[in-house]
C-alpha cells in the first residue's frame, strides 16, 4: 500500500474551523462542540467545546505571530467569565461547570517567541498553545496537533507581587491587557 501525504495550506478560517471541529477528538478526548463563530463579547471564538468535566472551552485560531490572538483570547475568557448566567441561555441544554472557569486553547501553525515567552507568564489565565498542520493523506484532508511542549509548566512564574488592597483578578487582567497592548504596539515597529 502506498502513502501519499503532503502538506496543505489551508487560507479560509473557516474551512480550517471544519477540520479541527471534525478531529476535535485528536486536540483533546472528550471534547465536544457545542458552537462555531462564537461572540463572546467583542472577540469572535472559533469553536466552543465543553471537555469531559462540563468545563467551557474556548478555541481560537490564528496566524500565532500576532501578540493580538493572546489579548483576544484573554477578552473571550473575561466576557465569559462575567457572563455565565448568559452562556447558560445562550447555551441551551448543555452542561456547564459554572464554577469552573473556561478552558483556552490557541491554535496556530506555528507561534512567535513573543507569543510563547508572554504566555509563560500568564500563569492560570495562560492557554494551551497547540500549533496544527494540515495534511492531505492518501487525498484525505486532516490535521495533527502538537501541543508546545513545555513552555508552560517549564517557565519560572514571575516574582508574586503582594496583593494590593482591592487588588483581585479583573485587576490582574486589567494588567496583563495593559502588557499586551504594549507588546503588541511594540511588534508592529520590528
Amino acid at each position: 500500500m502506498t502513502l501519499s501525504i503532503r502538506p496543505l495550506a489551508l487560507t479560509d478560517r473557516e474551512e480550517l474551523a471544519a477540520l479541527v471541529e471534525a478531529n476535535l477528538s485528536a486536540l483533546e478526548g472528550g471534547l465536544s462542540v457545542l458552537e462555531r463563530r462564537f461572540p463572546a463579547g467583542q472577540v469572535p471564538v472559533d469553536l466552543v467545546a465543553v471537555d469531559a468535566r462540563e468545563r467551557l472551552v474556548l478555541v481560537i485560531l490564528g496566524s500565532g505571530s500576532n501578540p493580538a490572538m493572546l489579548l483576544q483570547s484573554l477578552e473571550a475568557y473575561a466576557w465569559c467569565r462575567e457572563n455565565g448566567a448568559l452562556l447558560g441561555r445562550l447555551l441551551p441544554g448543555v452542561r456547564i461547570d459554572p464554577a469552573a472557569p473556561p478552558r483556552l486553547f490557541l491554535l496556530a501553525p506555528r507561534f512567535s517567541d513573543s507569543l510563547r515567552r508572554t504566555a509563560r507568564y500568564l500563569g492560570p489565565l495562560s492557554p494551551v498553545l497547540v500549533e496544527c498542520r494540515c495534511l492531505e493523506v492518501n487525498g484525505e484532508r486532516g490535521i495533527c496537533f502538537e501541543p508546545v511542549e513545555g513552555d508552560v509548566e517549564a517557565a519560572a512564574p514571575p516574582e508574586p507581587v503582594p496583593p494590593a488592597p482591592g487588588d483581585g483578578p479583573r485587576e490582574r487582567v486589567k494588567q496583563l491587557v495593559s502588557h499586551l497592548e504594549r507588546l503588541s504596539f511594540g511588534e508592529a515597529f520590528r
